[in-house]
C-alpha cells in the first residue's frame, strides 16, 4: 500500500485538472479560476500542515501551479516526461552518496533545526518528535507546528516527491484528455496490459523494498542501501499503483462488482473532507490531546482500524450527500474559489 495512495490521488488530481479546463471554452478565464482554486487549496493545506506534518494538500497546490504551465504539452512528449520524472528521484539521491548535506532538502532541514532550537525543542531524532506529539498537549503541538512545516518540505524534496507527483499529474491529465471512462470497452486491452505489467514489474520491486524496510538496522538507511531502495521505489510504486487503478476500472465493468464499488463513490466525491477528517480521527486516537495511543497499538490493529475508519466515512459520505450537493470542505473550497 505504501506510496500507492498518493500516486493514485495524484493521478486523479491531474484528471480533474483536465476535466475542469475542458468544461470551459474561454481558456484564459478557466485558468484564472483554476489558479484561484489552487491558491485556496494551498491555504487549506497550510492550515492542515500546522496540525499534521504529513499533509500533501499544500504540496499539491504548489505542484499544480507547474501542471498549469505544462498543459499545452502533446501526448507523446508528455509520456516521455512521465518516464523521465519517475527516474529523477534516483538522480536526486546521488549527491547524498558524496555527503549527506548535499541532499536537496538540506536548507529546509537546517531551518527546521534552527527554529526548533530557538523554541527550546530537541528534534534530533524522529522518535523524540513522535513522543512529543503522543505525550504532549496543545502547547507542545503548537511549538512543534512551525519546524514541522520545514521538516515536511525538506523530506518531500529528499524523497524526490515533486518528480513522482508531477509524473502522476501528467498521466492523469492524459487520461482526462482522452476521456477514457466514456468508452471503457474500447480500452479493455490497454487496461488489462496495465494491470498485468504493473503487477509483474511493480509487485516484486515493492516486495523487496518492504523486506528491506523491516530488515535489522534498516531505519534511516543511507548510502548505497538508500540508493538501492530509491531505485526499487522508482521501479515499483507507480506501476503497481496503476495496476491497482486499472484493476478497479476492470472490476467496475462487471455488474456484480459495480453494485459493490458504487458504495465507495460518495466517499470519493468527498475526498477532501475525508482526507482532513482522517487527520482529526488520527489525532484523536494517537496524540496526547486525544487517547494518546501512539506507540501503544501494535501493527496488528492498523488494518482493522483503517477499515473501520473507511467504513465509517463511507456511511457518513452517503448520508451527507443524500442531503447536500457537495461535501463540507468541498463546499467551502468551491465557495472560496468562485467567490
Amino acid at each position: 500500500m505504501d506510496g500507492k495512495f498518493y500516486s493514485l490521488f495524484s493521478l486523479l488530481f491531474g484528471l480533474g485538472f483536465a476535466l475542469q479546463l475542458g468544461r470551459r471554452s474561454d481558456d484564459g478565464a478557466a485558468l484564472v479560476t483554476y489558479r484561484r482554486r489552487l491558491k485556496v487549496l494551498a491555504v487549506i493545506g497550510f492550515a492542515h500542515i500546522l496540525i499534521w506534518m504529513g499533509d500533501i494538500l499544500f504540496f499539491y497546490a504548489l505542484m499544480g501551479m507547474i501542471l498549469v504551465r505544462l498543459r499545452g504539452m502533446d501526448d507523446r512528449r508528455l509520456l516521455r516526461w512521465v518516464v523521465i520524472l519517475l527516474a529523477l528521484p534516483i538522480v536526486n539521491y546521488l549527491p547524498t552518496l558524496v555527503h549527506p548535506a548535499l541532499m536537496i532538502g538540506t536548507p529546509f532541514f537546517a531551518a527546521a533545526f534552527g527554529i526548533a532550537t530557538a523554541l527550546g525543542l530537541d528534534v534530533t531524532q524522529p522518535a523524540i518528535i513522535a513522543e512529543s506529539y503522543v505525550q504532549g498537549g496543545v502547547a507542545e503541538m503548537a511549538k512543534l507546528s512551525v519546524p514541522a512545516v520545514f521538516f515536511r518540505l525538506g523530506d518531500l524534496l529528499l524523497q524526490g516527491r515533486p518528480f513522482k507527483v508531477l509524473a502522476m499529474f501528467l498521466l492523469g491529465m492524459l487520461v482526462g484528455r482522452r476521456r477514457m471512462w466514456e468508452d471503457l470497452d474500447a480500452h479493455v486491452t490497454l487496461l488489462r496490459r496495465i494491470c498485468l505489467w504493473g503487477v509483474v514489474i511493480g509487485l516484486p520491486a515493492c516486495l523487496v523494498l518492504a523486506m528491506n524496510a523491516v530488515a535489522p538496522g534498516a531505519q534511516g538507511s543511507a548510502g548505497l542501501a538508500g540508493l538501492r531502495d530509491t531505485v526499487l521505489y522508482s521501479i515499483g510504486v507507480a506501476p503497481l499503483a496503476l495496476a491497482y487503478g486499472a484493476a478497479f476500472v476492470l472490476l467496475w465493468r462487471i455488474p456484480a462488482w459495480q453494485r459493490v464499488l458504487i458504495w465507495l463513490a460518495p466517499t470519493g466525491r468527498m475526498a477532501l473532507t475525508n482526507y482532513l477528517m482522517q487527520t482529526l480521527i488520527g489525532i484523536g486516537v494517537f496524540y496526547g490531546i486525544g487517547l494518546g495511543l501512539g506507540g501503544r497499538l501494535g501493527a496488528t490493529y492498523f488494518l482493522p482500524l483503517g477499515l473501520a475508519i473507511l467504513a465509517g466515512q463511507t456511511l457518513f459520505s452517503r448520508w451527507w450527500l443524500a442531503r447536500h450537493q457537495f461535501g463540507p470542505m468541498e463546499g467551502v473550497w468551491r465557495k472560496w474559489t468562485y467567490r
